[in-house]
């Protein structure tokens, strides 16, 4: 039977921009939850536990209930489907998009080298939001095997030294599967035996030990780690992107995963305004699976453009600022420009030229096209997705044209603002949304959480002048129950569109 060689180091060596640290001791993430328990709580609640999971005597992975993957079916159906979980040392991934297994030999099964079903691929299942994407063939022709280069970002405490994996030698070692606490804050030996605030780090800035340039590239600069800074996006760049470097890399017609961080430095909202990834996000909570880790959305600093938009239906910002330019494991829909992961390059560009530069391997950022997104995925990632859906199909020219006079005030100067009220709010569930219409109107209403996405919405209800009120029982249109959180209140018609927010408490 096989063991699996984890270690806690007590002089683990990490590379930083200014040399070599000597590291203290790590004690992984359970030692936080007695004085850190509401975080440790949405930790384990988010995804970054997850990225991998080590297998011991022969027991699959266990994930959140939320996270529908179809696992009792991997067994049967990876690689030529006669494998077990004796022969799986752990499982990359599982929890959002996409799994892969590394077999007992450290090899990913269906690769070649493999000592399961070698070269075959079938090896990569897809399952983002739910849906069964299939298998698909990862490398099945190239040797991979699951070292420091793969692990790096999918566990805590990596090093290039030892081995993770009994009987194979040089894999290197984590003290943790998964994206553990100390990923992020650094060694806890300290600050447990002291329980000061001054002997863990905040935020946690280091390089990989495989870093050839010893930091993240921004232009022509690269930025290196400051132990005595506590610089969130070097922290989430670190692993955020893919090549330390900054093309924003790209391969088939969609950004590659892990290319946030690269797309986010391009935009105006790092490079003039100095935002950092914790203003929208809260680090230990996670976004997909409607988790609520956003804590702000585009209308908190842009109310105007979020009341001026000339676009019918529910569509909100982030469908249009943050589609699915990315892509993780599969594309979705009929239109080809719908991946699995949300861009964060936010501009667009309202013309009709590629977003890729000529060999599709980056996003063109240069003096003729700063890094900005197309209205091809902007666009008709929704309004070519499927001839049923109810959304009228678009050409790249018409949905540049209207991409255009989005926003454009005086191309919409009907489109006025109304008062909403909401009451409770905080509310607790049942709610009350009041309004005055000015002239009988023909409105949809549209509830959408603080990621973007709609959780309810009344379409096309026809209302007389005067006051109005909508009663919203603070449940999904499906009945569901919605988790607490921020939430957005959208009134439209085709003379108007307002927002309040609503928060909900339970």
């Amino acid at each position: 039977m096989k063991k699996l060689l984890l270690f806690l180091f007590s002089t683990t060596i990490l590379l930083s921009g200014s040399g070599l640290l000597t590291a203290q001791d790590w004690v992984g993430s359970e030692a936080c939850q007695q004085c850190h328990s509401e975080k440790y709580n949405f930790w384990v609640a988010s995804g970054h536990p997850y990225k991998f999971t080590v297998i011991e005597n022969g027991q699959p992975p266990v994930y959140p209930p939320e996270a529908f993957n179809y696992q009792v079916s991997w067994m049967t159906n990876l690689g030529d489907g006669s494998h077990t979980w004796d022969d799986i040392a752990g499982v990359i991934g599982g929890y959002g998009w996409k799994s892969r297994f590394v077999g007992n030999d450290g090899h990913i099964v269906g690769t070649a080298g493999s000592a399961y079903s070698t070269g075959l691929g079938h090896n990569q299942f897809n399952f983002y939001g739910g849906e069964d994407h299939g298998w698909v063939d990862y490398h099945p022709g190239d040797e991979k095997i699951y070292n420091y280069g793969c692990f790096k970002c999918h566990t805590t405490g990596g090093d290039m030294t030892g081995t993770w994996l009994a009987g194979v030698d040089g894999l290197g070692t984590f003290t943790e599967g998964g994206v553990g606490c100390e990923s992020c804050h650094g060694p806890g030996g300290d600050h447990v035996n002291t329980l000061s605030a001054d002997d863990i780090d905040k935020v946690y800035e280091f390089a990989h030990q495989d870093n050839s340039i010893g930091g993240l590239q921004i232009g022509d600069d690269v930025q290196t780690p400051d132990p005595d800074s506590d610089d969130i996006n070097f922290l989430c760049g670190t692993c955020h992107n893919r090549s330390y470097t900054s093309p924003i890399n790209s391969s088939g017609g969609f950004i590659k995963h892990h290319e946030q961080w690269d797309e986010f430095v391009a935009t105006k909202h790092f490079k003039e305004q100095g935002m950092d990834c914790s203003q929208c996000h809260n680090p230990h909570k996670r976004v997909i699976w409607d988790g609520d880790g956003i804590i702000m959305t585009c209308g908190t600093c842009h109310p105007n453009q979020v009341n001026h938009i000339d676009h019918d239906g529910d569509a909100t910002c982030l469908d249009c600022h943050m589609p699915f330019a990315a892509k993780s494991g599969t594309t979705r829909g009929e239109s080809g420009f719908k991946g699995d992961v949300r861009s964060h390059l936010v501009k667009i560009i309202p013309d009709t030229e590629s977003m890729f530069t000529e060999d599709g391997s980056a996003v063109k950022d240069d003096e003729n096209r700063p890094a900005a997104l197309s209205p091809a995925y902007a666009c008709l990632g929704c309004h070519n997705d499927d001839p049923d859906d109810d959304i009228p199909d678009k050409t790249l020219e018409d949905a540049a044209e209207q991409a255009a006079g989005m926003h454009n005030e005086t191309s919409i100067a009907e489109r006025e603002s109304i008062e909403i009220g909401i009451y409770p709010n905080p509310t607790f569930g049942p709610t009350k949304i009041n309004f005055t219409l000015p002239n009988s109107e023909i409105i949809s209403l549209t509830i959408y959480n603080a990621s973007g996405q709609v959780v309810y919405s009344l379409i096309n209800e026809v209302k007389s002048a005067g006051d109005q009120h909508i009663s919203w029982d603070g449940n999904s249109n499906t009945g569901a129950d919605i988790t607490p959180g921020y939430y957005f209140v959208n009134i439209s018609s085709n003379n108007f569109s307002s927002v309040e927010k609503l928060v909900l408490v339970k």
